[in-house]
């Protein structure tokens, strides 16, 4: 070997120890440890095993004692796989021997307890310990015997193993005597005492017992209601107790089957005889069927079993090891004492009164919790739901308002792009006649040929043709400005009297031959607050549109003074051909004539009329009461205010809409 392929061969031998060595070093401290074995009869996930075994770790690790916590389960179900118990327990307890340093064993449940008995060997300097075992028990049966008809004598454990140093733990007491004493106190007439017990260690245990203690009770008739015997023979022997019946409840687990019974199958069993009074020996049924019963106090045990462990490993000697028997208790539910009528004080001393209600509620309280947070949740998410239900319905009525109003918007657009082309129509028509007169009758004018006569009568169709249409662009002007708001009205206190009597006479001019024109007023005088110059502009022209259509009879102008409605009626009335109902209002549109181009006018007073009315905050109407012609009426508010709170007021939108009056004429 040269000398680079040495230094690479100890290199590589130095670096193997390196990485081994940790290793080998753990598994020597492992095999240096010592180990406690738990066998559990059933579930170790299941509340109570999972509870002892979370506490006695808590304990070993707080009292320092060095040792590592194994944890194997049998499965224990149906009596019918007792041998099977046996042979795993033998051969759990033999693999952790073999490993070394096997210290402690723990058997927590009857059956596990029962099979390491049963083996006939106790492991030497091994503390072995029980828990949630009872004091009494029984011999398994051999394999050749059906357990469908075993019945079993009882054994005392406390006799079998209180000659061993090395065992230890708790045991529960079950005393049956101390039950059937409390059953014939409250009920002297019973003839009968009904067991219930299941297909189980604990349940065939008990009713082993309960058998042995009847054996001083000849006056009694033991009745045993088995779940061995099958649902229909069980059902029927609890249903043909007689009245002078009492019973004793074991345990209700397992069925013939080796199925598990729910909890349901207990209250079936009840009522099919429900006036009988069941009593628990093992707390079983209390809170639901059973009224009470003389049950053992019933201890985690944990803290028991370490304490024991450490003072072995405090003294080095196993004396320390002992069994420790609990006590009991008489333990009553306060609903079924009152459903029994059965009194506090025929209870035996000390007795426990409980509210199974209030316990059911705290023991399933985290359930309750749960349920109660699911519901919160569920209500909140349904009003999330709602929320957005109504979100998304309040949000499509708005987009389907506002496609309304946009709907609305088109077809106003498209109504004033029609208006605009109707009003373009309507001025080029209205406009085109008078100049048309005034180019025509001016040109007629220029020729030398035409006599003086002839030549004033044209220069006069010119000149009224002129007045038409200042006159039309006037209104057009004023109906614009009204619209746009720019038209300013000065308000001051007016005599309206006076004024309707000057208006009056300055169209009394406009009138046809043989009409007469009148004032109606049943005052003298009267202040308004007004704009003098807009109130006479409306007069006018309903004055000056009532002298175009009456050719007879008369044009009365009306003064009615309202103050219950806070308004001044202004009314126009004639002798004419009157205004057709279904034009009434159509009659204040612009460019709206009833006969044409007949009657000479531009078609807008009216519809300047409605507008100068609104922006009073008035309103303007036909009467369609009256037959004999046409009655105009305008509605003025009272109590505009005066010009020192407001020196004017601009025009614009109405103030409120046209409505039939509150008072005419």
């Amino acid at each position: 070997m040269t000398g680079n392929q040495v230094i690479k061969h100890w290199t590589l031998l130095l670096l193997s120890c390196c990485i081994l060595l940790p290793s080998l070093l753990r598994a020597e401290e492992a095999r240096g440890r010592e180990s406690i074995l738990i066998i559990s009869s059933y579930n170790p996930d299941t509340r109570r095993m999972s509870s002892f075994i979370t506490e006695f770790e808590r304990q070993v690790v707080a009292s320092g004692v060095p040792c590592d916590i194994y944890v194997e389960t049998l499965e224990c179900k149906s009596i019918n796989d007792a041998p099977l118990w046996i042979s795993q327990t033998d051969n759990l307890i033999t693999r952790y021997e073999s490993k070394g340093g096997l210290r402690a064993i723990v058997l927590l449940g009857q059956e596990a307890w029962a099979s390491f008995v049963s083996l006939g060997r106790i492991p030497k300097e091994v503390m072995c310990f029980s828990c949630f075992v009872s004091s009494n028990g029984i011999v398994f049966p051999p394999p050749s015997d059906s357990a469908d008809v075993w019945m079993p004598r009882s054994i005392n454990y406390m006799n079998m193993v209180d000659s061993l140093h090395n065992v230890g733990g708790l045991l529960n007491k079950y005393d049956i005597r101390r039950n059937i004493e409390l059953i014939r106190t409250l009920y002297p007439e019973v003839e009968n005492l009904a067991f219930i017990s299941d297909n189980t260690y604990g349940g065939i245990s008990l009713q082993a017992l309960v058998r042995e203690e009847m054996e001083n009770y000849p006056d009694l008739n033991l009745v045993l209601v088995d779940s061995r015997d099958g649902d229909e023979a069980s059902h029927a022997a609890y249903a043909s107790l007689s009245p002078r019946s009492a019973v004793m409840l074991g345990t209700w687990r397992v069925g013939s089957d080796g199925e598990y019974l729910m909890q349901r199958s207990l209250n079936d069993l009840v009522q099919l005889n429900p006036r009988l009074p069941v009593f628990s020996v093992t707390r079983t049924g209390i809170g639901d069927v059973a009224v009470g019963g003389f049950v053992p106090n019933y201890e985690n045990g944990a803290n028991v079993i370490a304490a024991q462990i450490k003072e072995y490993y405090k003294t080095g000697s196993l004396g320390g090891v002992h069994f420790h028997l609990s006590d009991g208790e008489y333990v009553f539910d306060s609903r079924k004492l009152k459903e029994l009528k059965i009194a506090e004080y025929a209870l035996p001393k000390g007795s426990v009164i409980e509210d199974t209600v209030a316990a059911k509620l705290s023991k399933y309280s985290h359930y309750i919790e749960l349920l109660v947070g699911g519901i919160v949740l569920l209500v909140l998410l349904l009003i999330f739901v709602a929320f957005l239900f109504l979100r998304t319905r309040r949000l499509k009525r708005t987009l389907e308002e506002r496609e309304g109003q946009l709907v609305i918007a088109r077809e106003k657009a498209e109504e004033s792009d029609m208006l605009k082309s109707a009003f373009l129509a309507n001025m080029s028509h209205e406009i085109r006649t008078p100049l048309n007169a005034i180019v025509g009758f001016s040109s007629l004018m220029q020729g030398e040929e035409l006599s003086q006569e002839e030549r004033a009568e044209y220069c006069a169709i010119v000149v009224n043709n002129s007045e038409m249409l200042l006159t039309l662009l006037n209104d057009i002007l004023d109906i614009s400005s009204l619209e746009c708001g720019k038209i300013r009205f000065n308000y001051s206190a007016e005599e309206i009297v006076q004024i309707c009597q000057h208006i009056l006479m300055t169209t009394a001019h406009t009138c046809q031959p043989g009409v007469e024109g009148r004032l109606e007023c049943a005052v003298d005088s009267y202040m308004l607050t007004t704009d003098v110059h807009r109130l006479s502009q409306i007069l006018i022209n309903l004055l000056t549109n009532a002298a175009k259509f009456t050719s007879e009879g008369s044009i009365v102008l009306g003064v009615e003074i309202c103050p219950e409605q806070n308004e001044v009626l202004f009314s126009v009335t004639d002798t004419g051909p009157g205004i057709p109902l279904d034009k009434q209002e159509m009659i204040f549109n612009r460019f709206e004539k009833l006969d044409g181009n007949k009657k000479k006018g531009t078609g807008l007073g009216l519809a300047i009329c409605r507008q100068i009315a609104m922006i009073f905050g008035g309103r303007i109407w036909v009467d369609p009461t009256y037959t004999g012609g046409a009655r105009f009426i305008f509605a003025h508010p009272i109590g505009l205010r005066l010009p020192e709170d407001r020196e004017h007021r601009e025009g614009g939108e109405p103030s409120g809409d046209v409505k039939d009056p509150p008072c005419s004429r």
